[in-house]
């Protein structure tokens, strides 16, 4: 893990071992871990946050089912991983069939335990690198959806997202349009982008709406930066 990943989970079970194992395994990973006994409670988590990885104790209850379902058909450029601890292979067959990244059968093991994160681990590490960002420090004016133009600087760039610089108060969900010139590149893209999060003057934002083409000419502009760094490394 570069210093960069920093992982956040999300534990949804009341069960004392399973609370207890995969905290020990995931500070052996250095994944921040919130815990949350309620499958109601932990969607209303992931409404405010991502989570690079959810952990739910699945007994096929309608609540479990429900959170399960929203995670993995979430309209997110970035899903969670699942991680679905079952009891017995019943539940184990279901929780697949759902779509669940990775599956562990109660009673839990340390050992099992540490194969079943590991196994998330890695893909949340491919998740990660799908998403990596390249700086670019770029200042745009933006325009939101009330027609007001607003001064900002694009920090960081990826195939699903912006990081911004403001010194202006930005809400979370606001949407904000603009072009962008990338460096090197010969003409602007124009983009849609709906923010995430905000702290201090930075915030978060995915794409919201960008043309294929554009998304294309991203494309080939983040792959150029890639080899460039590899030659540069070699």
């Amino acid at each position: 893990m570069t210093s960069e990943m920093v992982f956040e989970c999300l534990v949804v079970s009341e069960d004392i071992r399973v609370l207890s194992v995969m905290n020990w395994a995931l500070d052996r990973l250095s994944i921040d871990v919130e815990g949350c006994p309620d499958p109601v409670k932990a969607l209303e988590v992931l409404a405010k946050r991502d989570m690079d990885l959810v952990v739910c104790d699945f007994s096929g209850v309608p609540d479990e089912m429900n959170l399960l379902t929203k995670v993995l058909t979430s309209d997110r450029k970035r899903r969670s991983i699942v991680l679905a601890v079952v009891d017995g292979p019943f539940l184990a067959i279901g929780a697949k069939k759902a779509g669940v990244d990775v599956v562990i059968q109660k009673p839990l093991t340390l050992e099992s335990s540490a194969q079943a994160l590991n196994d998330a681990y890695s893909r949340m590490v491919r998740e990660e690198r799908r998403n990596a960002r390249h700086g670019i420090m770029k200042p745009v004016l933006a325009k939101n959806k009330r027609g007001e133009l607003l001064p900002v600087t694009i920090a960081d760039i990826g195939e699903r997202g912006v990081g911004i610089l403001s010194k202006l108060k930005l809400e979370v969900g606001e949407l904000l349009s603009f072009d962008l010139v990338l460096p090197d590149a010969a003409t602007p893209i124009s983009v849609e982008v709906r923010l995430l999060w905000m702290r201090h003057n930075m915030a978060g934002a995915d794409f919201e709406y960008i043309s294929s083409t554009d998304l294309r000419s991203l494309c080939d502009w983040l792959a150029s930066r890639v080899r460039r760094g590899r030659l540069s490394n070699a």
